[in-house]
């Protein structure tokens, strides 16, 4: 409990010292570093979310080898709501990959075919592995899988539609910068949503993947230190082409790994 009590701890801190610093600075960073033309900053934005959608699809295929079916109507719901958001995950992240991050059109036929491919050949290799082997990996597949839409995509959005923060890069198309408003002053549901940042949650979902490797090794360290750097890299991305301000990746990325390392405690993963 120690161990996972003072990560928490410190997390917060810093969290909460960053939060009352873009406060007052969150414009001034965004007028700063602001290139809509980082050709880096856009491949983040087309493709940065695919990593954290392809950790959550392999940990679905996992839970899905090791599901114990049983003649039971409760059982039998699991395991299509399982299936339901295994499929939505490689879904997800074969759309992003098809362009829907640059409103391309999108052959949304051939993406459903696609990802069910992927789900039956995802289970069909891991079909071939003995459940003895994948078994030690469950609880870490149990945060993987719940993080993405739990942090990703029912947080964000449980914030973005009543804050209604402009962008940066929307006020400057609307040529008023009075449009700003801080991260603490909600403005109801008006359409923008600036705060927090889905894609910055979305890039901190591939953290699962650190419980994959054992604790104390090169792999793990490698793990943690490639994981950090994509989520901040990506994060840092999302304020240079103005997409959104410090504020707002901070909680973004913030939330993610706070509910990694509660998931992490509640699934009992060796963090």
């Amino acid at each position: 409990m120690k161990k996972l009590t003072s990560p928490i701890a410190i997390l917060l801190a810093i969290w909460v010292v960053l939060a009352i610093v873009f406060a007052f600075t969150d414009l001034q960073i965004s007028q700063g570093v602001f290139n809509p033309d980082a050709s880096w900053a856009r491949l983040f934005e087309a493709y940065g979310q695919i990593p954290g959608t392809l950790v959550a699809f392999g940990c679905g295929v996992i839970l899905l080898r090791l599901y114990k079916v049983e003649k039971k109507f409760g059982s039998i719901l699991g395991l299509i709501g399982l299936y339901l958001v295994t499929f939505l995950a490689i879904f997800m992240g074969l759309m992003d990959a098809f362009g829907a991050q640059e409103k391309a059109h999108l052959n949304m036929p051939l993406i459903l075919v696609l990802a069910l491919i992927l789900l039956v050949l995802g289970r069909v290799v891991l079909g071939r592995i003995p459940t003895e082997k994948l078994a030690q990996f469950k609880p870490d597949a149990k945060v993987g899988l719940t993080l993405i839409f739990v942090a990703a995509i029912l947080t964000v959005w449980a914030f973005k539609i009543p804050w209604g923060r402009w962008t940066y890069r929307d006020m400057i198309a609307e040529g008023n910068l009075s449009l700003y408003t801080p991260w603490y002053l909600p403005q109801g549901n008006n359409g923008h949503n600036s705060f927090i940042s889905g894609h910055a949650a979305f890039m901190f979902s591939v953290l699962p993947i650190i419980l994959f490797f054992k604790k104390q090794t090169t792999g793990r360290t490698v793990a943690i230190a490639l994981a950090l750097l994509w989520g901040i890299t990506g994060a840092v991305s999302r304020v240079v082409l103005g997409a959104h301000f410090a504020s707002d990746v901070l909680f973004g990325s913030g939330e993610t790994v706070l509910w990694f390392l509660l998931f992490s405690k509640w699934y009992k993963a060796d963090i």
